[in-house]
């Protein structure tokens, strides 16, 4: 018996990475699959062999199940590792691979069929005694009748995962356009439009169990992990073990997934889900047929690859590990850092990553899909970036995530990291005191710092820095005495204007003590100096209280900047590097005070629902743009009148693209 030498990666981004990474600990060579806009990826250059899959149409790419099965043959790979996502759970794409001699790494068709359809792993578990949510099948070609179920209740789509298609319904009025919804979404991104509903079950935990099986009847599980920190149904954080629970719950579930897996003869990796309700009762929801984006966690404590596991069960090695090897050490906590801006709704962001820090510790562990060099947008997925740190316990692996988010400073896509700084500094959530609900009830404090952008203190380090990039220029060299080579610029007393986003600043400057400079605005006075000067990086003092700002100067001058992880746009027109000094534009500001509506991420216009000459109120529904396979909604920023829309229904929009005019 040997190792199969080349696999087909049938997937893309920072998990193609994770499973090319343990192929070549086992010498396996790898085959990526990408489309045109990622050639130049992270993990198409890691992979052995690369194929273009042509456009960036997810269903003539990643879901086109003949194109990849025929590339997988002209190859010469031996077998198809999915990933999560797209084909992974689809039972066809398994079948294909079989009618063609790939091992699909992987339950086979017959148990994906069973535990890929929601509705039927959850008459499978109650064959088995375990307790289920009551849910309904659902047929959209026929009337509901809603009077039969007890709301709230949770859509879901009966193939595929992730929280794609899940919607939250309070009442019967809502429930068919929900529906309609749901079943679109799931089309889109699972290639089946199946919907269930379930009861929801309000201030529940989300604890999954992870399992692994062989082709020999073997099964173990590798223990637990909670998944209740959740946005919009979308998992944010995951951690291992859910401290939470008692020696025998923790017992019952774990007896409980295995159950499960015997009864399907589970091959591979797979992951079942619970929910455990506030007088400690616990529900199966469903199993995830497949590896999970959350599986580093259990691997930071048990020390075991998963991925390895999965390749060499798919080649017909048994378990290389016996339950009792099993042994979880520490508590490891994961972040998912979303390309996405919290401040307009969570839309996905996809300006291209120019600029992140990645902190560099023993106890933490990153997994990316992003590449600096090759700055393409995202189409398929907001993850940006995992970023995982273990502790000898829970609080010792906040205390750490806490420090090594901080210094992120990624420049490019907006993104959730100050978000998720709030989460691991929420006093519940230290003191663990969470539901899936704890995102939804704790809104608006979450989401303060990137409201709140225009706070004093770092509007001062902000101010300091525009001064010193405008005045001093960007030469780009280290050095402990920046003043010594940068100039000194001959109107050093002044009053300037600047903006930072949209706020413009009239700033007073007296600069002609280099040792000292000196800016008032609003009549508060400010001393600053440079200590340290990077090609990315400026820190700088104010009240003996030092600060990093990580930043990128485009060609026209125009300056994005990150301070304590949160992202500014820095405009300074008097910034006459290489330039007449005619060119400051008297009327710069304009463009900041139109409160006109641009696009903020690629995608297709879904709705508009306004017209022009509407009058709007500040945060009614503009129009719903599709990005990502989900469904995005930009909401009014102001009380205002349409004057014109400057976009159709199915027009394809960029970043940045003007889509409504508005007039006071």
């Amino acid at each position: 018996m040997a190792i199969f030498d080349k696999i087909l990666i049938a997937n893309r981004g920072e998990i193609a990475l994770r499973i090319i990474r343990s192929a070549k600990l086992l010498g396996i060579r790898t085959v990526a699959i990408y489309t045109e806009s990622e050639k130049e990826s992270g993990y198409v250059r890691l992979a052995d062999e690369s194929v273009s899959l042509g456009s960036d149409d997810l269903n003539s790419t990643f879901l086109n199940i003949g194109k990849i099965i025929s590339i997988a043959v002209s190859t010469g790979s031996k077998a198809i590792h999915p990933g999560y996502g797209f084909l992974s759970e689809h039972p066809e794409f398994a079948k294909s691979c079989e009618e063609h001699h790939l091992i699909f790494i992987g339950p086979n068709s017959d148990v994906l069929r069973l535990m890929g359809n929601k509705p039927e792993a959850k008459l499978l578990a109650v064959s088995l005694g375990i307790p289920v949510i009551v849910s309904h099948k659902i047929d959209l070609t026929s009337p509901l009748i809603s009077s039969q179920i007890e709301f709230p209740i949770l859509i879901k789509a009966s193939y595929g995962g992730g929280g794609k298609g899940m919607e939250l319904v309070h009442n019967p009025k809502d429930l068919f356009q929900q529906l309609e919804k749901s079943s679109r979404i799931a089309l889109n991104y699972f290639g089946n439009g199946e919907v269930f509903v379930e009861q929801y079950i309000q201030n529940a935990r989300h604890v999954e169990v992870q399992i692994i099986g062989d082709n020999f009847n073997n099964i173990i599980y590798l223990y637990e992990r909670e998944c209740s920190i959740q946005r919009n149904h979308q998992k944010i954080i995951e951690e291992a073990p859910a401290i939470f629970l008692t020696p025998e719950l923790r017992q019952n579930l774990l007896d409980a997934a295995l159950r499960i897996g015997k009864a399907v003869n589970y091959s591979g990796a797979g992951t079942v889900e619970f929910l455990i309700d506030e007088s400690g009762n616990f529900f199966f929801m469903e199993m995830n047929p497949r590896i999970q984006v959350e599986h580093a966690v259990t691997e930071q404590v048990t020390g075991i690859d998963i991925v390895v596991e999965q390749l060499k069960i798919a080649s017909g090695f048994p378990l290389s590990i016996s339950q009792e090897e099993v042994i979880v050490r520490g508590h490891a906590i994961e972040l998912r850092v979303y390309s996405e801006n919290p401040a307009l709704n969570f839309v996905p962001s996809s300006f291209p990553l120019l600029s992140v820090n990645l902190p560099e510790h023993p106890d933490v562990r990153i997994e990316a899909g992003y590449n600096e060099e090759h700055r393409v947008n995202n189409h398929f997925d907001p993850l940006l970036l995992k970023l995982i740190g273990r502790g000898k316990d829970r609080l010792d692996a906040i205390k750490l995530l806490q420090v090594c988010i901080k210094d992120l400073n990624i420049i490019g896509p907006e993104t959730n990291t100050k978000y998720l700084e709030a989460i691991l500094g929420h006093s519940d959530y230290q003191k663990n005191q969470i539901t899936v609900e704890f995102c939804r009830n704790n809104h608006n404090k979450l989401i303060y710092s990137y409201i709140n952008k225009s706070d004093s203190s770092p509007l001062n380090y902000l101010i300091s820095f525009a001064l010193y990039l405008g005045y001093f220029g960007d030469d780009q060299i280290e050095t402990t005495d920046p003043w010594k080579h940068l100039g000194y610029w001959r109107l050093s007393s002044q009053t300037i204007k600047l903006s930072v986003d949209t706020e413009i600043f009239n700033v007073q400057t007296d600069l002609r003590n280099k040792s000292n400079p000196v800016y008032v605005l609003n009549g508060e006075t400010t001393d600053f100096t440079i200590h340290h000067v990077t090609a990315k990086s400026i820190e700088i003092c104010i009240r003996n209280i030092s600060k990093k700002i990580s930043y990128i100067l485009d060609n026209r001058n125009n300056i994005s900047a990150s301070l304590e992880n949160i992202q500014y746009k820095i405009a300074i027109p008097w910034l006459l590097r290489g330039y007449p000094e005619t060119t400051a534009d008297s009327d710069y500001s304009s463009a900041f005070e139109t409160g006109d509506i641009y696009s903020p991420l690629y995608g297709t216009i879904l709705n508009i629902n306004i017209k022009e000459n509407q009058i709007i109120k500040k945060g009614d529904l503009l129009l719903v743009i599709e990005a990502m396979k989900s469904e995005n909604r930009i909401l009014s920023p102001r009380d205002a009148k349409v004057k014109k829309i400057a976009v159709t229904v199915g027009a394809q929009v960029t970043d940045q693209m003007p889509l409504i005019f508005l007039e006071d």
